[in-house]
């Protein structure tokens, strides 16, 4: 797996636009201003992936893909802290051009559990504090900061792959750009009524959409030498000069 020259590009029109919080976004008639997501490091790398099967022999060549890895941080610009569920739905959008960004759905995926609201407190999860005993369900973003530590998100794109069913674009030699939605596990109503007294003191319940600024990237159109993939294979190149939301 090769590096190659990566850039994060902010576009301040679509970065913001997408930034719409749900309808159970906030306890109603509180005021407070949602978070921001912002894709705030990446490394990219390249190799080479096959099609899984039974027959290897039988399966097409193997195809090169772009895997990325992000950084993705949650800024809450409020005067309260936000308390958030770290359970979350993610949807990828990529294109040729900004303006036409389509979603992307990976060919090959592990099945993902359902996604409903939350009706009740996990049992590991106490009635009097959203992260006392920690767990993994809640985090809170102090007024003004971010949430640590911060989202990790791998992406892999196909650069070259073709099938009976479906051409992927090649990509060598082109720019892509990506960015990523994600909806926290929604609350229902009687409970964000609950937690918002109980939590008072904590911050308020804070559930909806975010939409990260984009994420350019510069495809070689020559990647040098891309050895194949392997699922612990780590990033290999770190991107410098990304360009905060204003």
């Amino acid at each position: 797996m090769v590096p190659t020259k990566l850039a994060i590009v902010h576009v301040s029109a679509l970065a913001f636009a997408g930034l719409c919080p749900a309808q159970d976004a906030a306890p109603r008639d509180s005021g407070v201003a949602g978070p921001t997501a912002v894709a705030s490091n990446a490394e990219a790398s390249y190799c080479f992936d096959r099609v899984r099967g039974n027959n290897p022999e039988r399966l097409p060549p193997a195809y090169l893909v772009l895997k990325l890895h992000v950084k993705v941080s949650y800024h809450n610009p409020g005067t309260r802290p936000l308390i958030l569920p770290l359970q979350r739905e993610r949807t990828i959008y990529t294109g040729l051009k900004p303006e036409e960004m389509k979603v992307f759905k990976p060919r090959f995926s592990l099945l993902q559990p359902a996604f409903k609201e939350m009706k009740r407190l996990p049992a590991d999860v106490s009635p009097d504090s959203p992260v006392d005993p920690k767990n993994d369900v809640f985090t809170v973003i102090p007024a003004g900061g971010e949430m640590t530590p911060p989202l990790s998100e791998e992406v892999t794109l196909p650069v070259t792959h073709k099938s009976p069913f479906k051409e992927s674009p090649d990509l060598r030699g082109d720019r892509v750009y990506v960015k990523l939605r994600f909806v926290q596990l929604r609350l229902s109503a009687a409970l964000a009524t609950d937690l918002a007294d109980r939590w008072a003191r904590f911050g308020v319940p804070w559930t909806g959409t975010l939409t990260t600024n984009l994420i350019a990237v510069d495809v070689p159109a020559k990647p040098k030498d891309p050895g194949p993939c392997k699922d612990d294979l780590k990033p290999a190149h770190k991107v410098v000069g990304i360009q905060d939301q204003k």
